[in-house]
């Protein structure tokens, strides 16, 4: 008997499996694209929720950071004034600096954040003086070679104990620069000129201004009119002639007068150290 006739049949059921085994693997593939669409939904689900928890949790340590960090910023404050309140000198000296800081800086167009910034850094300046040794910090006369040496170290040992509060890198660097002079010849570093910062160039104006014209354990203030002779005789070699130009003309239009006994000791109950943003 011929079978001719059985290969068509043979050929459409061979066709016919494939069909199904086709549309078996069609609707197989397109579950496993559901499947898939349902894997991503969740794992997107999923990665925002962890997100959220990063996020969350990365606030908490921000938080927890700022705070260890203001108590550092307030534990190293109550050094300085305790220092402070043990020197005559020493006593209101940083908040007078800050007070002649901040009128020079408005001379010069300082922004309002601009000026509260550098007079927190008017106010720690001095903070290296932590590790001075009370004998030479507080001696009643002039200093002789080796005791300058030790106090020259203050402005590195002050960057030193503010580096770890990184909201306060700009200060930190004011604190290390402020002994700088604009011809080279100043410390820690030896910078020059535009190499200072601009509000370390400032505190050192202001500081000189207030050394000049505050009374010494060794000798009386030089009074403004001189302590301003100085400043100008001074510009373009210690100090950045910019700068005391904004410094005399402040005091030409009476906005710099020396303060009162009074008006430091009003200022030191009022200063502001809480400088965390």
């Amino acid at each position: 008997m011929s079978l001719d006739w059985i290969s068509p049949g043979i050929s459409f059921l061979v066709a016919a499996a494939a069909l199904a085994v086709g549309l078996l693997a069609s609707r197989q593939a397109r579950n496993r694209l559901n499947e898939l669409e349902q894997l991503k939904g969740q794992m997107l689900e999923w990665n925002r929720r962890l997100e959220a928890k990063v996020s969350e949790r990365t606030a908490d340590l921000e938080e927890a950071h700022r705070r260890l960090q203001n108590t550092y910023l307030e534990t190293v404050t109550s050094l300085v004034e305790a220092i402070s309140a043990k020197d005559t000198y020493l006593f209101g000296h940083s908040h007078s600096v800050a007070t002649y800081a901040r009128v020079i800086g408005e001379e010069m167009g300082f922004t309002r954040d601009r000026l509260d910034r550098l007079a927190q850094g008017c106010e720690l300046h001095d903070v290296g003086k932590i590790a001075v040794p009370d004998t030479i910090l507080m001696k009643p006369g002039p200093l002789n070679k080796e005791e300058f040496e030790i106090v020259k170290q203050h402005p590195q040992w002050g960057a030193r104990i503010l580096e770890p509060l990184t909201f306060m890198k700009d200060i930190g660097e004011m604190v290390h620069q402020e002994h700088e002079r604009w011809d080279g010849t100043g410390y820690p570093q030896g910078l020059k000129g535009e190499q200072i910062r601009l509000e370390a160039r400032v505190i050192a104006v202001a500081d000189a201004l207030d050394a000049m014209i505050s009374d010494r354990p060794y000798r009386q203030s030089i009074g403004l009119e001189r302590a301003s002779q100085e400043l100008h005789r001074c510009a373009g070699t210690q100090f950045d002639s910019i700068v005391v130009d904004a410094c005399l003309q402040a005091i030409q239009t009476g906005k710099i007068v020396p303060l009162s006994h009074e008006q430091i000791h009003s200022s030191t109950k009022t200063g502001s150290q809480r400088v965390v943003p």
